[in-house]
């Protein structure tokens, strides 16, 4: 029987800093208690994202990572593994995107990945209650929040971006969905929800900009990241570096990692 042909693994374009140690094995085994399987240039995505300094403390070795991949490869899951890894590492992390509907399914994949752990969700937390496999999830459209009932949990509210969304608040963890439409006006206001964080980490999760995408900051990101990199910095991208063949299907390969895993061609 021929072997199934499936999509280029690793980027594109790749800019990683060098690092020794990385927790991406651990969110990795939690992701798989779900009981799905994460794709190689999944497990290699989340182990960068991950590294982390062998210092005196555990820093994060990117506080900004940004990736780029075409629609339906699965890059959201990129980012629910990341959310996971939080609620279990005790950090607190905003979920933004540009649109209500996508903040509020990522709320919706969290969820279920816990409900898939064996996890119950409590409606209401009795005081002095001791809880252990248990979750709240706050279920307002637009204002989600899903919490992790036991000691040391963490936390992800989801949100919808905005010129002031997230001031005033502190994070750990800041996730900029759908990273092409995220406006200078939207940074200012959001860039600083990390500040007071002991590790912060940022990371930019899109697909590649069209001529009617309304942000600039993934692409500056992007742009000045592969003319020589950022401090503390990481990108990945599956793309090309022309006008192309769209019928060409090595370039569908190329540029499309789950194609021919969880993706199809037609």
């Amino acid at each position: 029987m021929a072997k199934t042909r499936v999509g280029r693994q690793t980027p594109t374009a790749y800019v990683v800093l060098p690092y020794k140690k990385s927790k991406g094995k651990e969110a990795i085994c939690l992701y798989q208690e779900t009981g799905r399987k994460a794709q190689p240039w999944q497990k290699n995505l989340i182990k960068d994202i991950l590294a982390y300094s062998t210092g005196k403390k555990e820093l994060w070795k990117h506080t900004k990572v940004g990736y780029s991949v075409p629609r339906r490869n699965g890059k959201n899951e990129i980012v629910a593994i990341r959310e996971l890894f939080a609620l279990f590492n005790g950090e607190k992390a905003l979920h933004t995107a540009h649109r209500t509907t996508t903040s509020h399914a990522a709320s919706v994949r969290l969820a279920q990945f816990l409900s898939d752990m064996g996890y119950e969700e409590v409606q209401r937390v009795k005081r002095g209650e001791v809880y252990d496999k248990h979750y709240t999830y706050s279920k307002q459209y637009g204002l989600e929040r899903i919490v992790l009932l036991r000691e040391g949990g963490g936390s992800v509210d989801f949100r919808t971006r905005s010129g002031k969304g997230g001031l005033g608040e502190g994070f750990d963890l800041l996730i900029i969905d759908e990273a092409q439409e995220y406006t200078d006006e939207q940074e200012s206001a959001l860039k600083y929800v990390v500040t007071d964080s002991q590790n912060p980490q940022t990371i930019f999760c899109g697909t590649p900009p069209t001529p009617v995408s309304s942000g600039m900051v993934f692409l500056d990101f992007r742009n000045k990241m592969l003319e020589g990199g950022l401090p503390n910095s990481a990108w990945a991208e599956w793309s090309v570096n022309d006008v192309s063949d769209i019928h060409d299907r090595d370039l569908w390969y190329e540029t499309n990692p789950s194609l021919g895993n969880t993706l199809t061609e037609l």
